[in-house]
């Protein structure tokens, strides 16, 4: 944008010598004097004072000193601006299973049609979700409303509320059940997601067990969804979960599971320090669409 030589009588004027300027540049004292001397004679007048030991502004030099320094900052505070805002039309997603996926496509799909925003949509677990939309790696994050309370920082709302259902594998003594109770499945083995997941999620879902007047008789933890859905369907153990979550080729079938204290609310949020302002649009479109 501004000739190099001006930088290099900006930085004599600020490291007080030449020999300073020339060593921030990695150049020569020669170099830097012989870029200035170029500048003055383009200029028409003289920046320095030569006749002292330190190099000193002359009248002219400190006008046109005061001059390029507005410039370049303005230049620079104008050029981070842009940039800014051309950040601030990209809105970041997390997501972090099925539940979205199901929506999303429709929600950003139709989203974009009536605003004029890029949207990135990224995936995650629920723990890693939460923690990069806390740190503001992220613009928003879906995931169950539990994950987002150990975030004072987090601006939430739950948009939907999951019935849960009983995952067995395909031959399984309990598929065919048109619904099934806790006293059905008291004794069976379980596989569950571990605390990788959150804690808040885990904590839950232990507790909705203790509410339910029952100890589960847990025979695995895993670590992600796939590998969830695959110890069940090879018969290791059943499962509990929202029903939004089995996809139709995990080979596994789902049983509503009634009088239970165990749920599942997603929600979708944001840090209260994010001041997008397509934030607060996106928000508004997820919760009309799944008022609908």
């Amino acid at each position: 944008m501004f000739k190099q030589a001006i930088y290099y009588f900006m930085a004599v004027v600020e490291e007080g010598s030449f020999s300073k300027a020339a060593k921030k540049y990695y150049l020569s004292q020669s170099a830097i004097s012989q870029q200035i001397t170029k500048l003055e004679k383009d200029l028409g007048f003289s920046l320095f004072n030569r006749k002292t030991y330190c190099p000193t502004l002359t009248k002219e030099g400190k006008r046109y000193y005061d001059l390029a320094k507005r410039l370049i900052d303005d230049y620079n505070n104008e050029y981070e601006d842009i940039k800014e805002n051309l950040q601030k039309d990209v809105l970041t997603i997390g997501i972090t299973g099925p539940f979205e996926k199901q929506h999303i496509p429709f929600i950003v799909r139709s989203f974009k049609e009536n605003h004029d925003v890029s949207i990135d949509i990224k995936a995650f677990n629920l723990l890693t979700c939460m923690e990069k939309l806390n740190e503001r790696e992220i613009d928003l994050g879906f995931g169950l409303t539990n994950n987002f309370k150990k975030y004072p920082d987090l601006i939430y709302q739950t948009i939907h509320h999951s019935h849960i259902c009983v995952v067995t594998s395909l031959e399984h003594p309990l598929s065919h059940k048109e619904y099934l109770t806790i006293e059905d499945i008291k004794n069976e083995p379980l596989i569950i997601l571990s605390k990788k997941q959150g804690e808040e999620y885990y904590h839950d879902y232990m507790e909705s067990f203790r509410l339910d007047g029952m100890i589960p008789y847990i025979k695995k933890e895993v670590d992600d969804l796939n590998e969830y859905m695959m110890a069940i369907s090879l018969g290791e153990g059943i499962g509990l979960t929202a029903t939004e979550v089995i996809n139709e080729n995990d080979q596994v079938v789902a049983i509503p599971l009634k009088e239970s204290h165990h749920h599942a609310d997603y929600a979708v949020g944001y840090h209260r320090d994010n001041e997008k302002k397509a934030i607060q649009q996106f928000m508004k479109y997820v919760e009309d669409y799944f008022r609908l």
